[in-house]
């Protein structure tokens, strides 16, 4: 199986759960109050490690706090070899409001995570082969950079387009061997409104991106999915569960993609096993803690069934 980097951020999440998001001028007190292990990237490494996949990590964290960051890697049999330590430089953290429908809003600081530098991407990427995977989101410095030479030796670069921002198209995602994006950021991506037929952002996003796999995410309507040298557009919808914390939902569901993508499984089925494994995640508090097991969303997808999914032609 391939080796599987994750180039990317890792926080300190401080979540408030709350009778409702903070409004400009209210001063609130919140329910409760947890600290958890969390970023895009760590989170993301979790669910590929939980998947089944071989991962590695790259990135860098804050002294102080970072042992927070660092246990939950290698709890998960996650390899830090490529992992840095900034003395002088606070980790990235987060402060996560959760509602009581479970709907989240997040500020995040980025601290260790914009501290990454090019000669540690070069010393990190030589380690791995043609064929295995980098997966990177918007959460830390030099992410073009990183695609780049990724690409050049041969490596499968998954980019999650999160968080959205202007930089976004600048970077050099033709070169990406996949795209995970949602309705917002797909159709930026296109100029086209989020509110436009999801089959019509898709098919912007192949047009624009010919050589990568699109999956675009659709919340509670699931996902479709597609490329190029794809005859099918893949349809696969959502399971009905309460939802307690979506923080890492979208995390889970591209870690199970990501690592059935690299067993070269049918994109198919990697959407049904991410749909089920990212509706056990958000029936859990907290960011890594909610992640489930490989085994556990075979258990789901036992008990429940599939989700309804479908392939189209064009």
């Amino acid at each position: 199986m391939p080796k599987i980097l994750v180039l990317g951020s890792l926080n300190i999440d401080f979540v408030y759960e709350v009778p409702h998001f903070l409004q400009p001028g209210e001063t609130l007190s919140s329910l409760s109050r947890n600290v958890y292990a969390g970023g895009k990237g760590l989170n993301q490494a979790v669910a590929l490690a939980k998947a089944g996949g071989d991962v590695y990590f790259g990135g860098a964290i804050g002294k102080e706090q970072g042992e927070i960051l660092l246990n939950v890697l290698q709890e998960n049999k996650i390899n830090t070899n490529f992992l840095k330590v900034r003395p002088d430089i606070p980790c990235g953290h987060t402060f996560i409001q959760v509602d009581t429908k479970g709907q989240n809003c997040i500020l995040l600081y980025g601290g260790a995570n914009q501290s990454l530098q090019e000669q540690e991407i070069d010393v990190c990427l030589s380690f791995f082969q043609k064929g295995d995977y980098v997966v990177v989101q918007n959460e830390t410095n030099l992410v073009g950079y990183i695609i780049t030479k990724a690409h050049a030796l041969g490596l499968k670069v998954v980019m999650n387009v999160s968080p959205l921002s202007e930089s976004i198209k600048e970077l050099p995602l033709d070169l990406c061997h996949m795209l995970i994006v949602n309705e917002i950021e797909g159709s930026t991506l296109v100029n086209l409104s989020a509110s436009d037929e999801p089959k019509a952002i898709l098919k912007g996003l192949i047009e624009r991106f010919a050589n990568s796999i699109i999956v675009l995410t659709l919340g509670k309507e699931g996902s479709i999915a597609g490329a190029k040298h794809l005859n099918d557009v893949y349809r696969c919808s959502s399971f009905k569960v309460e939802a307690v914390d979506t923080t890492a939902a979208g995390d889970t569901f591209l870690g199970y993609v990501v690592c059935h993508d690299s067993a070269q499984d049918p994109l198919e089925k990697a959407l049904v096993c991410a749909t089920a494994a990212s509706a056990l995640a958000v029936g859990k508090a907290g960011a890594t803690p909610s992640i489930p097991l490989n085994s556990q969303v075979d258990e789901f997808l036992a008990k429940h069934g599939e989700p309804q999914h479908s392939n189209e032609n064009w």
